[in-house]
């Protein structure tokens, strides 16, 4: 009996303790990744519960390139170009649909399972191999952003979810140095595919990839020994910004940096991070381990470094991103300490943080699937919108305020949605889908046609070709753009009444209304939108 029970135990420990073959961690870790993007893929359409027009904004930039405008230049953000590439590789894989989105995001699965597998089999154990390779591709998949609760369906601001992923990978592989020639050679080309990679997503994620490359040079006696190989990685990550064809792209950011797009109210971070203060705790135990284990000399200083640098790091870009908490990339300082003591079986306590965010994205997308079943959705049926869905509301509320009906109720109705915006994403499907009716019945559903509000996706829903020389995204942060630059190439404006962002609105109606005036004399109303033509170029 005794020895049945040794077999089962000795097995687990081998588990933890032995490197495993490639082939039986791709297996392993395989399964639960190729079923969270059936999860995520299989459903009719894509819900949106949270910031819908930040999804329009990726396909209205997808949208842009599928016409051959050229990023920065055609049209200006301050985001790199990858994450719109990713969706316009979905339109051409199921066509103009917001199923383009998750096309993308399995896309990046796929790539990071692959890095991840081949970084991981490397380094550790099987258990914590399989670990770390789920855990990099659910923050890839799971359709609720870092920080939001798990069916806080968005699918918005995946860059963000691309970057932690990509840099955690990148932290295994440069802070647990791995031996083998022809393998740091491999590895030192995956770390520039994900420099690269990086600085085209969103240039904090590039900052803080060159600076963890710099942190692990100094911390790590293998990669100072291969001087010559990783300081030409580091020159490759210093010329992206020098290359000529990348001067438009940083004077999208220098031009967004100087309209006030950098997060620098201290008082309103650390209100965030002493909210959220017990989250941090394992990594501030981490931190203290780490150094006592130097200091004893029973760790090397890099364990300290990384572990330091990782949740610093965490912080500089959590600073930066519109979440309130959460910090993947810290996460990692559990590996290199499991790894670290790999014999011990004390510091595999701490694999309960990546199994912790692995449970987190499962919840996010068995709910989301589950989700389609539990009904009560508002599913878009026309322009290429069709297929997306929102949590549907009480009907007439908009209706009711722009005819000044129910005033005594208004308020009261207003307050019961409780809405994180000024629109939910049911109130701002209902006034895309007036504005598209509008167009319809004025026979006015043609041209150029720009939105003064932070997203334009009227053209991707047309299926028109969009105007040039605007802002991809409108609102705090991005720097107003001359009429002459923005409008010149439209054929149609429409203004909402009802806006995502009704300060930018009312700001673009000041900034704008003289030249509308004057090249824009025809005028449409309806319930929820004006629509201004041009007189002088129609189409």
């Amino acid at each position: 009996m005794s020895s049945l029970l040794v077999r089962p135990a000795g097995r687990i420990a081998w588990a933890f303790e032995r490197d495993a073959s490639a082939a039986v961690l791709m297996l392993v870790a395989g399964v639960p990744v190729v079923a969270a993007a059936w999860v995520l893929l299989m459903p009719a359409g894509l819900i949106s519960a949270e910031m819908t027009w930040d999804l329009l904004f990726n396909l209205a930039g997808a949208w842009h390139l599928r016409f051959g405008h050229i990023p920065h230049i055609d049209f200006h953000e301050p985001v790199g170009t990858l994450t719109f590439l990713l969706t316009e590789a979905g339109f051409w894989l199921v066509g103009p649909t917001p199923k383009a989105v998750a096309i993308g995001m399995v896309i990046v699965a796929a790539a990071i399972f692959a890095m991840a597998s081949a970084v991981a089999w490397r380094r550790l154990p099987l258990v914590p191999a399989v670990l770390f390779v789920v855990f990099v591709c659910f923050l890839v998949l799971r359709p609720a952003n870092i920080g939001d609760p798990p069916n806080a369906y968005s699918f918005a601001m995946a860059y963000n979810r691309y970057g932690w992923s990509g840099l955690a990978v990148l932290a295994l592989m440069l802070f647990q140095p791995a031996e083998g020639r022809l393998g740091t050679i491999v590895e030192q080309a995956f770390t520039a595919i994900v420099l690269a990679a990086l600085f085209y997503l969103k240039m904090t994620y590039f900052a803080v990839g060159m600076a963890m490359l710099a942190a692990a040079f100094v911390a790590s006696e293998p990669m100072r020994q291969d001087w010559r190989g990783w300081m030409l990685v580091f020159l490759v990550g210093i010329a992206l910004p020098l290359l000529p064809f990348n001067w438009a792209y940083l004077e999208d950011l220098r031009g967004a940096a100087q309209a006030g797009i950098v997060r620098d109210d201290a008082a309103f971070f650390f209100n965030d991070f002493a909210g959220n203060m017990p989250e941090y705790a394992p990594y501030f135990a981490a931190i203290a381990i780490a150094a006592w284990l130097w200091v004893r000399r029973l760790a090397p200083a890099r364990l300290f470094i990384a572990t330091s640098f990782l949740f610093v790091a965490s912080l500089a870009l959590l600073s930066q991103n519109s979440q309130s908490h959460g910090v993947p990339l810290a996460i990692v300082a559990a590996f290199l300490l499991c790894e670290t003591f790999r014999p011990h079986k004390l510091p595999r306590l701490l694999l309960v943080l990546p199994v912790a965010s692995i449970v987190s994205s499962g919840t996010s997308l068995v709910s989301y699937h589950n989700r389609f079943d539990a009904g009560y959705l508002r599913m878009v049926d026309r322009t290429n919108l069709e297929g997306l869905a929102v949590p549907r509301e009480p009907q007439g509320l908009l209706a009711d305020v722009a005819a000044g009906r129910d005033r005594e109720h208004l308020f009261g109705r207003s307050r019961a949605i409780r809405p994180r915006y000024e629109l939910s994403p049911y109130e701002y499907v209902e006034t895309l889908m007036e504005a598209v009716a509008l167009l319809e019945q004025n026979g006015l559903a043609s041209g150029r046609i720009a939105v003064l509000d932070q997203v334009d996706p009227l053209p991707f829903m047309f299926g028109l070709e969009p105007p040039r020389g605007g802002n991809l995204w409108s609102g705090a942060g991005a720097p107003t753009a001359a009429p002459e630059d923005y409008l010149a190439d439209a054929d149609r404006v429409l203004i909402p009444a009802f806006t995502t962002n009704f300060a930018w609105t009312e700001a673009a109606k000041a900034t704008y209304g003289a030249y509308l005036a004057e090249h824009f004399p025809s005028r449409v109303e309806g319930r929820g939108w004006i629509v201004l033509s041009r007189a002088d170029r129609p189409r």
